[in-house]
């Protein structure tokens, strides 16, 4: 084994404030067969989070965040969170100092070749027998659409999840979901495996990219590499834009990992339903936080399903898409073009399991394009005994099954309450 190199460090909080980012250089030999990097936290490790990244001669090539310690790069595989190849050069290991005692601590980092392990993709799960499909439910769509039912936000082993992505897939199957968006933290890693899996599995799963940083974080869909969280957030936008992909803001008030940068201007979404939203299900901050902003945002709702370690599963809410199939490049143009309404509604299975009701959650769908319907107007689809609030605050009590409103945008976004004030459904 040979030692490409050993760095000591004591990052401070005045290091942090200069730069959260650091780089380790080292220099890759040709033809090294595989890389090890290990990093060690000493002394007040309790107190310290010390994100781990790879920089290649082409840029960023890998992110776990704190969920690892050690990673490996061959030629063609990596550990998840890392892209495969080794090309002769100039690299750095990437520290993030995301959280620090208040005198520093002691980090050490090894860079070694050949490597002592390999790559690990997690158990690579039998498919599970599928016995629902959101889209067969049928909500009103426009000639040649479907109404396709799913959750843009979930994590793998990629980056800090708990899954596999075969078994994130069967997850989504359980739930009955029609695609899957893969987002895995800072890394484009498990892309080349989506396709494979999804069609394995028999589910759509969209590659995506959650662009992390400590001041907030932002979905990327889209086959459009890895977009670099270093960078401002305009350059997320604009290179995202530029590559064919979409953007979305998430959970912008949700602890630590609210939204504080600028707004993302032009065309983008934002993630107004979020699975924390289940720890208290009247809560308003979000629409609090959309109607503040005084723009318009394409509604997305997202899991941010992480492993099974809580009840909520994938679909929790469930994000429904209106587009012509059910492929990842049609689901993400539909995204783009606001054919899109979130429901809430879901079921206990067991203390440990919670599922999406898909067949027959409250649901606000926008009929424009639908019959001689306008854009203008809206339906309650199964509500009855819901009512629905516009941005106003406007209270209209649901008692048809297929209600239809008039809704201006204007007025929007829209949902629908339960009687205990539950937000059950969200819609533009």
């Amino acid at each position: 084994m040979t030692l490409l190199e050993h760095a000591t460090l004591h990052p401070t909080l005045a290091d942090q404030a200069a730069n959260r980012y650091l780089q380790i250089p080292f220099t890759l030999p040709p033809h090294p067969g595989s890389v090890e990097v290990t990093l060690d936290v000493h002394d007040n490790a309790a107190d310290a989070v010390i994100d781990l990244g790879l920089l290649g001669p082409d840029g960023l090539r890998g992110w776990s965040g704190a969920a690892r310690t050690n990673y490996v790069i061959e030629q063609d595989d990596a550990t998840p969170g890392y892209l495969p190849g080794l090309e002769a050069g100039a690299w750095a290991v990437l520290l993030g100092l995301h959280q620090l005692p208040a005198d520093g601590v002691d980090v050490s980092v090894t860079v070694a070749s050949p490597a002592n392990a390999s790559p690990f993709h997690g158990p690579r799960e039998a498919p599970v027998r599928r016995v629902l499909r959101g889209s067969d439910r049928g909500l009103p769509a426009p000639p040649g659409m479907t109404w396709y039912a799913g959750d843009p936000h979930s994590h793998s082993l990629h980056s800090d999840g708990e899954l596999s992505l075969w078994e994130l897939a069967n997850e989504a199957v359980r739930s009955g979901l029609d695609y899957l968006g893969c987002t895995d933290h800072n890394t484009v890693s498990h892309h080349e495996h989506l396709g494979a899996v999804g069609q394995r599995h028999g589910i759509t799963l969209i590659p995506g990219q959650e662009i992390t940083t400590h001041r907030g974080h932002a979905n990327a869909w889209g086959s459009i590499g890895v977009i670099d969280f270093r960078r401002e957030v305009e350059f997320w936008r604009r290179e995202t834009e530029r590559r064919g992909g979409f953007i979305s803001i998430n959970h912008p008030v949700d602890g630590d990992c609210a939204w504080l940068h600028p707004l993302l201007p032009g065309n983008a979404g934002a993630e107004l339903f979020h699975g924390s939203a289940y720890r208290n299900p009247s809560g308003t901050g979000p629409l609090a936080w959309a109607a503040a902003c005084g723009c318009s945002q394409i509604i997305i709702g997202g899991s941010d399903f992480h492993g099974r370690s809580t009840p909520l599963r994938p679909g929790m809410p469930t994000t429904w898409i209106a587009a012509e199939e059910c492929t990842a490049a049609a689901l993400i143009d539909a995204m783009a073009a606001g054919r899109t309404t979130v429901t809430g509604t879901a079921r206990l299975i067991s203390p440990d399991e919670a599922r999406p009701a898909l067949t027959d959650a409250p649901a606000l769908v926008r009929l424009g394009g639908v019959a001689n319907y306008g854009h203008d107007e809206l339906m309650a689809v199964d509500a009855v005994g819901t009512v629905l609030v516009d941005r106003t605050g406007t209270r209209l009590v649901i008692d048809e099954e297929r209600q239809v409103v008039h809704a201006p945008y204007s007025r929007g976004p829209f949902r629908l309450e339960a009687p205990g004030r539950w937000i059950v459904a969200l819609c533009a």
